[in-house]
């Protein structure tokens, strides 16, 4: 069984260009002085040309409750984001990412962040490697050719959501109750097929990276340009 995200192409040769490591990071923000003790009410998205943040506050009761933990910024780094591709090392953190990253609570919140923690705003940044497809969807299922290795991985960053049902799934499937019941609820499009190896990650289906111009490696604007994003590296 592999349950191995963005990792899985470093095991198995096939998922070269099928499963692409991608580094994302997030910051924990300390809460301004005219925030909810308690924490908002709900979660949020924020949602942009080429990108995205999204925002959880810890509630009430919960270790740095009020607390605000952002996450994205990817399309802020120099070059959209493209390095980021291939990157398994979640020991760093993306200066750029981090700085844009630093300012997003006032930029979203205005004088309703009030004055930053005396402490400082930033508790706490990291990273970690998200698994991506080229669809956007989690491989689930036995391993097309070879009987008896089975995958459930490459969440593209949700995983929280997704991988706890995926992994019941799976396990129905090797248990042999592939039937009825596990298709009633279970979604077609995550399932492991040899149609959906086939095809090479070329970027993220919701996200615009800049294009390069290979005869002179110079990155091109985002947004009008319907090309495919740069094939990134991929590990190995």
């Amino acid at each position: 069984m592999l349950a191995t995200n963005g990792y899985t192409a470093a095991l198995v040769e096939r998922f070269q260009g099928s499963i692409v490591p991608l580094r994302g990071q997030v910051a924990m923000l300390r809460a301004g002085g005219a925030m909810p003790a308690e924490g908002l009410a709900t979660t949020y998205s924020f949602i942009y040309d080429g990108g995205y943040e999204y925002m959880i506050s810890r509630p009430r009761g919960s270790t740095c409750e009020g607390d605000v933990i952002m996450g994205g910024g990817l399309a802020k780094a120099a070059d959209g984001g493209t390095s980021e591709y291939g990157t398994t090392d979640d020991t760093a953190v993306n200066e750029t990412v981090s700085a844009y990253l630093r300012g997003t609570a006032r930029r979203y919140f205005g004088d309703n962040w009030g004055a930053d923690d005396p402490e400082g705003t930033i508790r706490r940044e990291w990273t970690g490697i998200m698994g991506y497809t080229p669809d956007g969807r989690p491989f689930v299922g036995e391993m097309p050719g070879d009987p008896g290795l089975w995958v459930c991985c490459a969440f593209a960053g949700h995983g929280m959501v997704s991988s706890w049902v995926c992994a019941r799934a799976v396990v129905e499937m090797m248990q042999g109750r592939d039937g009825p019941g596990l298709r009633a609820w279970f979604p077609d499009c995550f399932r492991l097929r040899e149609e959906r190896l086939r095809k090479k990650f070329r970027g993220r289906p919701h996200a615009v990276a800049s294009q390069i111009d290979e005869s002179n490696g110079a990155a091109q604007g985002q947004g009008g340009d319907e090309s495919p994003a740069p094939t990134p590296p991929f590990i190995s």
